[in-house]
């Protein structure tokens, strides 16, 4: 009985891996180039803060629940949750619309690419995004799985950089906050809103931002739980996850506010703060978020033509999709990034947020059923 109980123990070493992990899930290069705090809080002015407090909240809630769903069903035979909460058909079209948007995210991050090396290296935009595009191909085509390996290990330098960032931009321009709204105001039609127009959509902001990222992060997230030695552990590792990247969220906003009139400009605005901070500073950034770009681009890849055709049964098959697919996505790279996530992520944020309320009502119906002591 003992043993037993130190089993299922809460061990905070592994508290601190969930967390991890959930924030390596849910950081991309969208969150780390600046362009989404940019479109669904700091567009918001002030309000946008209240926005990332919603999200923090969000983030906990949701990414809790995914971890322990993933724990009370470790070795089901059809461990999905999309159709637990969802059901049948509604869950199946969850797993395939999650599929596409593992698609329209690889163009964005090609796209986030040719925008990071046109600012910070003056690099025309189809010449940056095509040499993404190329290292996806090369790698998605010969395996290179160990070098994304490695690289996925760049999340807690990201958001080091992204911490010590928004200090420096804070520390430097702390006056700024108290003209937010004004340089908002100032700029005009130029502002780019994740959702709505005007200050007063900051909540819905904030909700469809949470819902895009918990949608990506649904398999990787419940697939986590199954891990943890406990119920407790599982919801305690997913929450404090969700919320430290909501944490993250609010300073990286704080720190875009601190400077809107500055930043409002750039497809790239973090990249901006870091090159004030020293040309060394902004060419360390660079290299970070490219990396943090390939590492997105080339799992999503992989993840579509997975869906579609077994490497192993029809390998010729497989890297003809595999071709077919970065061309596509280095086509759509030509977009501007800014404008990519402002078109694709409120898009799949609605399908997010269908999720997140069939969630919600599912849980206290089952709580409701089993304080009855009814089946669900």
């Amino acid at each position: 009985m003992a043993s037993e109980q130190k089993a299922r123990a809460v061990r905070p070493v592994a508290v601190i891996k969930f967390a991890g992990a959930v924030i390596a899930t849910l950081i991309g290069s969208g969150f780390a180039s600046g362009q989404e705090a940019m479109q669904f809080f700091a567009a918001y002015g002030t309000l946008g803060i209240v926005g990332c407090v919603i999200a923090i909240v969000l983030f906990a809630v949701m990414s809790g629940v995914l971890l322990d769903y993933g724990f009370k069903h470790k070795g089901a035979d059809d461990f999905s949750a999309f159709r637990t909460f969802c059901g049948r058909y509604l869950g199946t079209f969850m797993e395939w619309f999650t599929i596409l948007f593992c698609f329209l995210v690889g163009i964005i991050m090609v796209s986030g690419a040719g925008a990071t090396l046109n600012q910070y290296f003056g690099v025309p935009q189809i010449v940056g995004s095509g040499l993404m595009a190329l290292l996806v191909l090369v790698s998605a085509l010969f395996g290179l799985r160990r070098i994304v390996d490695i690289l996925g290990s760049i999340g807690p330098v990201t958001i080091v950089f992204l911490i010590a960032l928004a200090a420096y931009a804070l520390a430097t321009h702390a006056g700024g906050l108290a003209e937010a709204d004004a340089a908002v105001a100032a700029a005009g039609d130029s502002v780019v809103y994740g959702v709505g127009s005007g200050a007063s959509w900051f909540a819905l902001g904030a909700f469809m931002y949470v819902a895009y990222n918990i949608l990506a992060g649904v398999p990787f997230m419940s697939e986590m739980g199954t891990e943890a030695d406990s119920r407790k552990e599982a919801i305690v590792g997913g929450a404090l996850g969700g919320a430290a990247l909501g944490v993250c969220a609010l300073l990286l906003n704080l720190a875009l506010l601190s400077m809107y009139g500055e930043v409002s400009a750039y497809e790239v605005p973090v990249l901006y703060l870091a090159q004030q901070v020293s040309p060394i500073v902004g060419l360390l950034f660079a290299i970070v978020l490219l990396a943090e770009i390939y590492n997105t681009a080339v799992p999503m890849v992989w993840t579509v033509a997975n869906q579609f055709v077994d490497e192993k049964q029809d390998k010729r098959k497989y890297q003809f999709l595999i071709a077919l697919l970065c061309a596509i996505i280095f086509m759509g790279g030509q977009l501007p990034f800014g404008m990519l996530v402002n078109l694709i992520y409120p898009f799949v944020g609605y399908f997010g947020a269908l999720f997140i309320v069939v969630v919600v009502v599912q849980l206290i119906r089952w709580r409701i059923h089993e304080a009855r002591g009814t089946e669900r």
